[in-house]
């Protein structure tokens, strides 16, 4: 990579720049390191193997600079020490999702979200809010003969609604999102799924085979997609909430 002086990673960025305000890194942290397993190995004979990180921030803010494309590093997982003072430092908006925010059981308080970030209630390899709450992924796993999530979903259902001062689906989805319109963060996403109302998921993380994953298409035309009761809640509630950024 650096004998070709990242011409590579360059094209790459360019070509997805082209066309974009903003791109989001899925796995930033494989700009630091990535895990490697021999041919014809086993995960026990892997090991991280180092990336040279601060060039690749460098090549990440020139291509940046150049397209005039903010940059969005998805920093969730096992993250290495420094490498979210790294991205910052490099103006790369941290990506911080509301369901996986917490302070110890607690859910993190908006105010406590960092600026510098894309902040969201959920992502795709969770289901939509709705079946979240409702545990739909669960009831999917189940029937698809997979062991369920380390976490306990009642408990954390329990926890942010009690966060969130909420009893029913519809009210604890408003105002999540309220929430995450709330912080002082950079940008406040909202999936289309949220807005459709939708339940299942379009991605279930440890299948390939057994579920028709990234080709479900929304039951809600784009048409109708900002109008619907559900989206209309959701909106409103985000320009009420909306924190000065």
């Amino acid at each position: 990579m650096t004998r070709i002086g990242y011409n590579n990673f360059a094209t790459l960025l360019a070509a997805n720049m082209r066309h974009a305000g903003i791109l989001r890194i899925d796995h930033v942290m494989g700009i630091a390191r990535l895990f490697w397993i021999p041919e014809g190995g086993t995960g026990a004979d892997g090991a991280y193997v180092a990336y040279p990180l601060a060039d690749l921030v460098g090549q990440l803010a020139l291509e940046s600079h150049r397209a005039k494309c903010m940059v969005i590093g998805e920093d969730l997982g096992t993250v290495p020490d420094g490498l979210r003072q790294s991205l910052h430092d490099a103006n790369i908006l941290s990506f911080r999702v509301l369901l996986f925010e917490r302070q110890g059981d607690a859910f993190t308080p908006p105010d406590a979200y960092p600026a510098l970030a894309a902040a969201c209630v959920s992502t795709h390899d969770l289901p939509p809010l709705a079946g979240w709450l409702e545990g739909a992924d669960l009831a999917e796993r189940a029937a698809l003969g997979l062991p369920p999530p380390d976490s306990d979903r009642a408990a954390d259902r329990t926890e942010l609604q009690k966060t969130l001062g909420t009893t029913t689906t519809a009210d604890t989805i408003t105002a999540a999102h309220a929430t995450i319109a709330a912080t002082p963060s950079a940008l406040a996403l909202v999936q289309a799924d949220d807005l459709a109302g939708a339940r299942i998921g379009v991605n279930l993380p440890g299948t390939d085979t057994e579920r028709p994953n990234w080709r479900r298409r929304l039951a809600t035309p784009v048409e109708t997609l900002l109008t619907g009761e559900t989206a209309t809640a959701i909106l409103d509630t985000m320009r009420d909430r909306a924190a000065p950024k």
